[in-house]
């Protein structure tokens, strides 16, 4: 029993306990969430501590575990949570270092989070003690108060000043406050009356702190500062290289100092030179340069401050003008000698520096005498740099002579050698180096003469024909220039020149061309294709003009690849402006283009594109050729055919004699049929047939001339022969040889056949009526006469004979008759000397 009453009471404790949290924390509404402490201010780096309630709306449903945290809307670790009791939920935020903050806490449902309350947090440092308190009055009417704060307090802090007359500090005449958050270190006010001695305090005070210094004291006469004084600088007349400078007094007891630098120089403190004037309004500035001007300002002091008034506004004053100091730099751009011994010369001179005009420059006066007999023969006033003059052969003296409103110029002479002095003129400058250094164009030279005194170093840009465009400096006793930054452009392409100077006469030079700083091309080679073969193609491309080029072209570049090949490139010195690819695929696209490298690097030139042939022109050549022969041949061989065809038919399908058969002319067959006569003028009737010779006549025909090789017969009489027209086949002359006479017997001693005698039937065909009554007289003794002389003995013929005689055909009507008869081989006969032979009645000449 008595656990249970414990039990009871510690359970009611509890609720009380929570209900006096909620009650505490809640301002007693218990009825609302909130967030304690609202908007605090923290010292920053250290640790801050929030509390958060539920309230009773959400107390049956939620818990304080279920309470959430942001800072700036970042969710803070549950690690740095506090469970207060089941309604009040706390963070800590340990080192603390933003200046401001928003801090949330919200209660955690399934779906979104609900937001409770929020705070904001700002953090900073309490005051610390001023320092180095001082006080300037300007004029006597404004005091400007300043001081030093190790750091800045990062909030809102409020400042007070506090003003004491005396020493003693016991009369206020100023407090101020004003609120500032970044820190203050100064503050100006007026003041109508003038105190002599006072002193100042200040108070700072913020949420984190306060702090005070202490009074401290102030004399005016010590801190009064003087307002900038205006200066008047102006000429003072007759009296060169003097400027006078006055300006008004502030007090009769203080002292100005005076500040003053040539124009011509820059804005430094090296530049400026001083002058200290005590109880004075004015003052004068000597040994100045001439036509030169001066900026000039003055600051002044009262006796017993510590502070000077700031310098006042420059003034401007120049001095008077004097005639000019120096003479013009003066060179000359000469051209050759024509064949007619004129020419002419361009005079350039630079304008004199102001501390060498020593005023302004009216004009120049240009005298050319000749060195002769000093004769003038030139003369000018201009107000421009450079005048072009036109000489002769001879040699001669120019001068020019610049001038202002206060006199002349000392004179610039130049002398202009003649044309055989200076076609004889040699190289005195053996060697010409020049090199680009930091920006800097360096230089070197050496000499044959050592008694030269000095150099004119020439140069311009090669691209620039504008003889008046050029640059010049002379250097005396040195081989060695650098020239100044800015007298050469990168990637621009120099021709430098050195001329030996004796006194008024320049002597031949010796020029270098070279670029100051290269670069890469500005752009690349435009290239093109040219006698594009099967396998080889040419590329050319044009040179890079030297002012686009950036430098020093070392080697050009081919690239060239198929459409998804890979990318070859050759490589060429800079001397060469075209190269012929090799190696190449027949039928195929080629794309590339060239590349022109410096020392600096490369840019590409335009692409470019070609197909290769699927013939080489070698190729393409020859066959035209063989066509063409072709072609010739044909037409030469149709033309031929259509004019000689007999006689190409003769030529190409000659006509084999048959082994057995004697060979007979062409003529013989050409010449018409004719009716020998015999001696008594009788004819001799013959019958001639045209025969188409099957396989038994031949054999017939091979019978009788076995018969035939074994007797030799002399030809006396011509045999008349039949050419067949048009019908495609050969034709056959059948000669009936009745007798053949021994070797020893002449033809005509032989005896006739019976006229009646009939021969065996064969296949013929009718002569025509014009061979039937031709007659052979005259021409019968030529053609035999002829044929003896064209019969030849015929090697391929193994039976031929020497000499043959044959009978002249005569005319006799043949039957026509479609039946042929089976023929027997002729009888051989032998003779009385024992030798066989055939009767000339019984051979039967065929041709098939």
């Amino acid at each position: 029993m008595p656990y249970i009453l414990v039990w009871t009471l510690a359970v009611f404790c509890s609720f009380c306990l929570a209900d006096l949290m909620d009650f505490l924390f809640t301002d007693g509404d218990v009825g609302h969430h909130r967030v304690f402490p609202l908007s605090p201010v923290i010292e920053r780096g250290s640790t801050l501590e929030l509390f958060c309630s539920l309230g009773k709306k959400l107390y049956p449903y939620k818990n304080a575990s279920h309470i959430i945290w942001t800072l700036n809307g970042d969710r803070i670790a549950k690690e740095n949570y506090i469970i207060i009791n089941d309604s009040v939920s706390g963070v800590v935020i340990r080192n603390f270092t933003y200046g401001e903050a928003h801090v949330k806490c919200y209660v955690d449902f399934p779906v979104e989070k609900q937001h409770l309350a929020h705070t904001e947090i700002k953090s900073g440092f309490p005051p610390q003690r001023p320092e180095n308190i001082s006080c300037i009055n300007y004029g006597g009417k404004n005091i400007t108060c300043s001081w030093t704060l190790d750091r800045d307090t990062y909030i809102e802090t409020d400042y007070t000043i506090i003003g004491k007359q005396g020493l003693d500090g016991k009369k206020p005449f100023l407090n101020d406050t004003w609120r500032r958050k970044n820190g203050s270190r100064s503050y100006n006010f007026q003041t109508k009356i003038y105190y002599p001695k006072f002193c100042i305090q200040l108070k700072l005070e913020n949420p984190l702190g306060k702090a005070e210094s202490q009074c401290i004291s102030q004399k005016s006469e010590e801190i009064l500062k003087f307002e900038p004084t205006p200066v008047k600088v102006e000429k003072i007349p007759g009296m060169k290289k003097t400027l006078r400078v006055s300006w008004e007094r502030n007090m009769d007891g203080s002292k100005c100092q005076i500040r003053y630098r040539n124009m011509k120089q820059n804005d430094s403190k090296e530049a400026y030179n001083f002058r200290e004037i005590s109880q004075q309004n004015s003052f004068a500035l000597t040994n100045l340069w001439s036509f030169t001007k001066y900026a000039v300002a003055i600051q002044c002091i009262n006796y017993g401050s510590r502070f000077w008034s700031e310098w006042s506004r420059e003034q401007i004053g120049t001095t008077e003008e004097e005639a000019p100091s120096k003479e013009v730099d003066l060179w000359r751009v000469l051209e050759k000698c024509r064949p007619a011994g004129s020419r002419s010369v361009i005079l350039l001179w630079k304008q004199l520096k102001e501390n060498e005009s020593l005023g302004t420059i009216k004009g120049y006066r240009i005298k050319c005498f000749t060195q002769s007999n000093h004769s003038l023969v030139y003369a000018e006033n201009t107000t421009d740099q450079s005048v072009t003059i036109p000489l002769t052969g001879q040699a001669y003296v120019i001068s020019v002579i610049a001038h202002n409103a206060a006199g002349d110029s000392p004179e610039a002479v130049l002398r202009i050698p003649s044309c055989p002095e200076e076609s004889k003129d040699h190289l005195r400058v053996v060697m010409l180096n020049a090199s680009a250094l930091n920006e800097q164009m360096i230089v070197e030279w050496k000499t044959s003469d050592s008694d030269i005194p000095s150099y004119v170093v020439e140069w311009h840009d090669v691209s620039e024909t504008d003889p008046c465009k050029r640059s010049w400096q002379y250097v005396r006793n040195a081989t060695k220039w650098t020239f100044q930054k800015g007298a050469f452009e990168r990637y621009k392409y120099y021709n430098i020149s050195v001329y030996p100077a004796y006194k008024e006469e320049i002597k031949a030079p010796s020029s270098i061309r070279t670029y100051f700083k290269q670069g890469r091309p500005s752009y690349g080679p435009a290239a093109e294709v040219e006698n594009v073969d099967k396998n080889e193609a040419t590329i050319k491309w044009k040179e890079i003009e030297k002012g686009k080029a950036n430098g020093d072209i070392i080697n050009y570049t081919i690239f060239y690849r198929t459409d998804g090949g890979k990318e070859i490139g050759k490589t060429v010195n800079a001397s060469f402006l075209q190269y012929r690819l090799k190696s190449l695929q027949a039928n195929v696209k080629y794309t590339g283009h060239v590349m022109a490298s410096t020392i600096a690097g490369g840019t590409n030139g335009t692409v470019f594109t070609f197909s290769t042939n699927q013939l080489s022109l070698v190729e393409i050549v020859l066959i035209n050729v063989f066509a063409g022969l072709l072609i010739l041949c044909l037409l030469t061989f149709g033309l031929l055919w259509a004019l000689k065809r007999r006689t190409l038919k003769r030529i190409f399908w000659p006509k084999i004699p048959h082994p057995k058969l004697p060979e007979m002319s062409q003529e013989n067959l050409e010449k018409p049929l004719k009716e020998p006569r015999s001696e008594e003028n009788t004819v001799i009737p013959e019958v001639i047939s045209i025969l188409k010779v099957d396989d038994d006549d031949e054999y017939q025909l091979l019978k009788l001339e076995d018969c035939l090789g074994q007797t030799k017969v002399t030809t006396e009489d011509a045999v008349c022969q039949h050419e067949a027209l048009g019908s495609g086949e050969h034709e056959a002359i059948q000669l009936l040889l009745q007798t053949a006479p021994s070797p020893g017997q002449h033809f005509r001693s032989q005896r006739l056949p019976d006229p009646m005698f009939q021969q065996p039937p064969l296949q013929k065909e009718s002569l025509s009526e014009d061979y039937q009554n031709s007659n052979c007289k005259d021409e019968e003794k030529q053609d035999q006469t002829d044929r003896q002389e064209k019969t030849e003995f015929n090697p391929y013929l193994k039976n031929s004979l020497s000499t043959r005689e044959f009978l002249v055909c005569e005319n006799l009507s043949v039957p026509k008759k479609k039946e042929r008869k089976k023929k027997t081989a002729p009888p051989c006969v032998s003779s009385d000397s024992g030798h066989q032979y055939v009767a000339l009645d019984a051979v039967v000449l065929t041709q098939r």
